[in-house]
């Protein structure tokens, strides 16, 4: 009884954490106070200064919070057929962009890893960075990968997707709103998202879908991948 009510203890905490993060993003908007990120630091903060071990964490609340996933992934169908008629409209480019930048993304993020004589698990862990958080976890775990690690490597792509992300689509000269949409989505994720949304609102939903597609992609061509290169 009494791991339970911890258990509950635990999920209440990481919702709140949650939901804190959330508002320090509201009041200070920038790719550094995104909620992920801030809700994951100050987690990381506590457990060092209460010396709490992850593991204990993790066999209560979070591994509740971490079965999850596979449904989180399931529920990507929802937002999907919402904005059917963006990708409708524009199937062509979303669809080229996507099997493109997917492929392309895990093909050489494996390629520059195993030359450089990164460890297995390393490399598996950062095959997924690409997609939003809950589909990388998940699919890190399928290919034998450390989730934990995975959880770094996204944010890391995240941030560094919306910072370079205007400037290299800059110096590609690529002003298409369809364009930047699909590059954002592709490449960073829900961030990417959210940076492509504040330059306008059409530019934001055609990353959106494209990030929920890049998602769905991945599940396939992760595994994939680690079974045919590694």
């Amino acid at each position: 009884m009494s791991q339970i009510l911890i258990g509950i203890g635990w999920v209440l905490f990481t919702v709140l954490l949650y939901q804190l993060s959330k508002k320090i993003y509201k009041l200070f908007p920038t790719p550094f106070t995104i909620p992920m990120l801030v809700a994951t630091g100050l987690m990381a903060f506590l457990f060092i200064v209460l010396d709490i071990p992850y593991q204990n964490y993790m066999e209560s609340g979070g591994g509740w919070i971490a079965k999850l996933l596979g449904p989180g992934v399931v529920a990507f169908a929802i937002p999907l057929y919402k904005q059917r008629h963006v990708l409708q409209k524009y199937v062509v480019p979303i669809a080229g962009g996507v099997i493109v930048g997917t492929t392309v993304a895990i093909a050489s993020d494996m390629a520059i890893a195993t030359l450089m004589g990164t460890d297995k698990s390393l490399i598996l862990s950062s095959l997924p960075k690409s997609v939003t958080m809950p589909v990388a976890m998940s699919v890190s775990e399928q290919v034998g990968g450390v989730p934990s690690l995975t959880a770094a490597f996204v944010v890391i792509a995240g941030i560094t997707g919306t910072i370079t992300g205007p400037i290299l689509l800059k110096w590609s000269r690529v002003t298409n709103s369809v364009g930047k949409g699909i590059g954002f989505g592709c490449a960073s994720h829900i961030m990417g998202v959210m940076r492509a949304m504040k330059n306008n609102e059409h530019e934001g939903v055609i990353g959106s879908v494209t990030m929920t597609l890049t998602a769905i992609l991945t599940c396939v061509l992760g595994p994939l991948f680690a079974m045919m290169f590694m």
